[in-house]
């Protein structure tokens, strides 16, 4: 607690064992309720939610915890209450921006034939899933949507392969 309340005191009773005592009592009170606050505050705003709170909008919007670190829930609430129609594919970037990183995705779109294929280089688990939640979120009903993943590890090593051919017969009598 930033004040002691000891100092509060007029000074005849600053020497009083009881009213320390109290004083001591008192402030840890306090402290306690200054937390309680900080937390109602704190779980105001998304970005600063606890675990419990998250757990709470994600219900309230049908999203299911599978594991994932407590900024990824949030950054997915985030998506939810940021998501916005009409689309347009500069909206669409912007958000796989926002997911992703400037790198972390590629999209072709063919307009004439109504098809997205949209390709997202992100490793991080549960990304497939945040990608088809935007998604179904933003795109309209007539437009095709072909979306994967794409993992590359580049790795230094040998890499020996081994292959057999076998040859099989099948006869029916």
């Amino acid at each position: 607690m930033a004040v002691d309340l000891k100092m509060l005191l007029p000074e005849w009773f600053q020497d009083v064992i009881e009213f320390n005592e109290l004083m001591e009592t008192e402030a840890t009170e306090l402290e306690e309720a200054e937390d309680c606050i900080r937390s109602v505050r704190n779980n105001c705003y998304i970005q600063t939610a606890d675990e419990a709170t998250i757990l709470l909008l994600e219900k309230r919007f049908g999203i299911v915890y599978q594991g994932e670190s407590l900024e990824f829930r949030r950054s997915r609430i985030m998506q939810r209450y940021n998501t916005v129609v009409p689309f347009t594919v500069g909206f669409l970037k912007d958000r796989l921006v926002e997911l992703y990183g400037v790198d972390g995705y590629e999209v072709m779109v063919d307009g004439k034939n109504s098809l997205i294929d949209i390709k997202i280089t992100s490793d991080r688990y549960g990304a497939v899933d945040l990608l088809y939640n935007l998604l179904w979120d933003i795109l309209p009903a007539h437009i095709q949507i072909t979306a994967s993943q794409v993992n590359t590890k580049n790795f230094k090593g040998v890499l020996s392969l081994g292959s057999i051919v076998s040859g099989t017969k099948v006869i029916t009598i």
